[in-house]
């Protein structure tokens, strides 16, 4: 009888035994699994709060252009490259450069604004804006373009904003070159003539120039008919320099 006692108990004993590590187990495997399900999203919602402040501060831009806009009908967008004093608005009238000398608010400036080539047409669009600025000896207007001829300024400022009344969009920088304003009798390239494209084959001559004249490696390039901005300052290593940015539009 008291083996038989001894017995059971011990079976009782290996039952609870087995019992506590079979509840100890699924706990630990449930809280593990939890704790994934719970890792793994957190991310994501992390992603949706980042991606939903984006798209008010993109709106809000587009709101302040909207408003500029109603201030001076010449404004057409709004200007920025990251971490630069680049930050600007961007005007436009057609035949003159009336803001070569003139601010935002039609005053006198020797700092002049950021303005599209009078030649250019922005309604319907051309295929490349080109957009002149002086290079100021405080560091404003496209002063910052310069710092383009090293390629470590280039690859921590690869793109660059231009925002519209109605959107955002964004450039990819596939050029980046010092060229000069030529005598109208030189028979050279010429990247301030190049306004929209006839057909495939102007769009690529125009391409393989300012890949061949840039001054470094670039391996972002434009196809036709991807719209492009092309930047352009004053620069002084030559008779009348120009320092020039070339960036394609990144589709969304």
């Amino acid at each position: 009888m008291k083996k038989r006692k001894k017995r059971r108990t011990r079976i009782k004993k290996s039952a609870i035994i087995g019992i506590s590590c079979f509840l100890l187990a699924f706990l630990l495997v449930g809280g593990t699994l939890s704790y994934k399900y719970l890792f793994k999203h957190q991310p994501q919602i992390k992603d949706d709060e980042n991606t939903q402040t984006v798209v008010k501060e993109v709106d809000e831009k587009v709101k302040e252009v909207k408003k500029l806009y109603e201030e001076n009908n010449d404004l057409v967008g709004w200007i920025k490259i990251d971490d630069t004093k680049i930050d600007y608005p961007v005007m436009y009238t057609k035949g003159e450069d009336y803001y070569l000398y003139k601010d935002f608010y039609k005053k006198k400036s020797s700092a002049g604004s950021l303005y599209i080539d009078k030649y250019n047409t922005v309604s319907p669009r051309d295929i490349n804006l080109l957009i002149h600025g002086h290079s100021m000896k405080d560091g404003s207007m496209f002063r910052a373009l310069i710092d383009y001829k090293k390629e470590s300024f280039y690859k921590k400022h690869p793109t660059f904003t231009f925002y519209t009344t109605e959107k955002k969009e964004e450039y990819e920088i596939i050029a980046v070159f010092v060229s000069q304003v030529y005598k109208v009798s030189d028979n050279v390239f010429k990247y301030y003539k190049f306004y929209n494209a006839n057909n495939e084959k102007e769009y690529n001559d125009y391409i393989t120039n300012i890949k061949k004249l840039s001054l470094y490696d670039i391996d972002k390039t434009a196809k036709y008919p991807d719209k492009l901005i092309t930047l352009s300052t004053c620069e002084y290593s030559r008779e009348n320099g120009r320092m020039v940015v070339v960036g394609r539009k990144i589709e969304e």
